[in-house]
């Protein structure tokens, strides 16, 4: 510190930003130095009421602490809640009612039983759907997001209408659903419920840990992730407790059935509505495999000359307003000609689907096939990609009518280079947009072409979409792939294995 200064000034702020005090250092007699403070806190009740508001239900540092589209999300999030707690106000009823409460021949012993069989069934659902969606959440965050809701009102539904089953049972001779005193048929569609109902705890979840680093990464400061999450829980809780006591007014009011069939389906369209609207006004700046392609296509359609918006390539807040949120991930359009579908990609899978794949006879309506790759020319392709950090080639899937491309990773790659292979099978489908050549030369040759091109432009691809506010270094387009590593090894290697293998089972 200078000591020419005969005084200095300094302020206090909280992490949101706000001056919660003053200082101001001054000289006195004799070079002795004085520090006078001066709170500013608590000078406006009005501002210091908003602040502690703001400190309970808002996380800390807001707004710069959130992305710009943090409030929007949540104002909609917190009434679709409401809709959703009145909805399952009339759900429990309803179980209740199909249970026989309040009716003397009602058993609690089966009512337990019931419940038992639910929840068995309900975390069955939720190990099998975490194995084959746990990886697909967060790329497709927004999607899944959304269809946790239809999951939840379809479990809604199944819950107010269980009643209705009571006196219906399942037999194994014709007739099969008999009207008769039964347990059975409600218990199906309790299952049922609780089937969706776990579906959609396991993919809110995961979808909200995306939407949640999205909030905290995408502000002009860096957020607090874990009080992010602890200030969400406070809403959902006040929100929750809003939600019954309305709900307890409607139950007390609604108690016939056409009555509630009414609410309810007032509430689900209301709830479904609120929840697009929410999800729809979430900006993500990080490319998933649907919003990758349509950069691209804007970008190839401005370089044509035909550009639609100003700029390459759409920014993130209008690829927001266009993107199809439940559009197929896996689908190949053409950038000039929206409408027209040229086949899929799957990105991530195993060699094998385009080295090791059997031969099965091919529908007649198709011209031409996709041969298996020989050894020799698996050796091409690994060639032609020695500097790629991935191998795209085509599917022999005499299953599908479109065309089917795959993309295989190697070991080390990046998210840069997820989207560099998903570029290329948007270049090389546009390339094999008339049919597929059977022959492995014209193949590898068109392959090569479309190569080259990528390498051309995707680098001003990428200067472009940061231009235009894309993080393309943190989208992940897909979940944790297969991958693959190309070394050289002694030929004998799997000689010797099988010969061991070979002599285990003489054994």
């Amino acid at each position: 510190m200078s000591n020419s200064m005969d005084a200095m000034a300094i302020q206090e702020k909280d992490e949101g930003g706000h001056i919660t005090a003053e200082y101001l250092l001054s000289s006195e007699f004799k070079g002795t130095k004085t520090l006078q403070r001066r709170d500013t806190s608590r000078r406006n009740y009005g501002v210091a009421w908003r602040q502690l508001f703001s400190g309970i239900f808002l996380p800390a540092g807001y707004p710069n602490t959130v992305s710009p589209d943090y409030l929007h999300y949540q104002i909609f999030n917190g009434l679709q809640a409401g809709c959703s707690s009145i909805a399952s106000l009339l759900a429990s009823r309803a179980v209740l009612e199909g249970h026989g409460v309040g009716e003397a021949s009602a058993s609690a012993t089966n009512a337990m039983l019931v419940n038992i069989i639910q929840d068995v069934v309900s975390r069955l659902i939720t190990i099998g759907s975490g194995y084959y969606l746990g990886t697909s959440l967060f790329p497709e965050a927004k999607k899944y997001r959304l269809l946790a809701d239809v999951y939840n009102d379809a479990a809604v539904v199944l819950d107010v209408i269980s009643p209705l089953f009571t006196h219906w049972s399942i037999s194994l001779v014709y007739p099969f659903i008999r009207r008769e005193q039964g347990f059975y048929l409600r218990v199906l569609a309790l299952c049922l419920s609780g089937s969706f109902r776990a579906l959609c705890g396991m993919v809110a979840g995961g979808s909200k840990a995306a939407l949640t680093m999205h909030f905290a990464t995408a502000g002009p400061v860096p957020g607090d992730i874990g009080d992010l999450n602890a200030k969400d829980g406070s809403k959902e809780t006040v929100l929750a407790l809003i939600g019954m006591l309305l709900g307890t007014f409607v139950i007390k009011h609604v108690d016939s059935g056409f009555a509630t069939y009414a609410v309810l389906s007032m509430l689900i369209l209301t709830h479904l509505a609120i929840n697009f609207v929410a999800v729809r006004g979430v900006v993500m700046r990080t490319f998933n495999r649907h919003r990758a392609a349509a950069a691209w296509a804007s970008y190839r359609r401005y370089e044509q000359g035909i550009a639609q918006y100003e700029g390459a390539i759409l920014t993130p807040e209008l690829m927001a307003v266009k993107e199809r949120i439940f559009a197929d991930p896996t689908l190949l359009m053409h950038p000039l000609r929206p409408e027209k579908r040229l086949g899929h990609c799957h990105l991530g899978a195993s060699l094998s689907t385009i080295f090791l794949e059997t031969h099965r006879p091919c529908p007649p309506s198709r011209t031409s096939t996709v041969p298996n790759l020989t050894s020799a020319q698996l050796n091409v392709v690994l060639q032609t990609f020695e500097n790629e950090r991935y191998i795209l080639w085509l599917r022999h899937d005499s299953r599908s009518e479109s065309l089917q491309l795959v993309v295989c990773f190697k070991t080390g790659h990046q998210p840069i280079d997820r989207l560099k292979g998903w570029i290329h099978a948007q270049e090389l489908a546009i390339a094999l947009e008339d049919g597929v050549h059977p022959m492995f030369e014209k193949l590898h040759e068109v392959v090569q072409t479309s190569l080259a091109r990528v390498q051309k432009l995707f680098p001003l691809f990428l200067d472009a979409a940061r231009g235009r506010g894309w993080m393309v270094e943190e989208g992940l387009l897909v979940g944790i792939p297969y991958t693959i590593s190309v070394r050289p090894t002694d030929p004998g290697m799997f000689h010797d294995v099988g010969s061991q293998v070979e002599d285990r089972k003489r054994v």
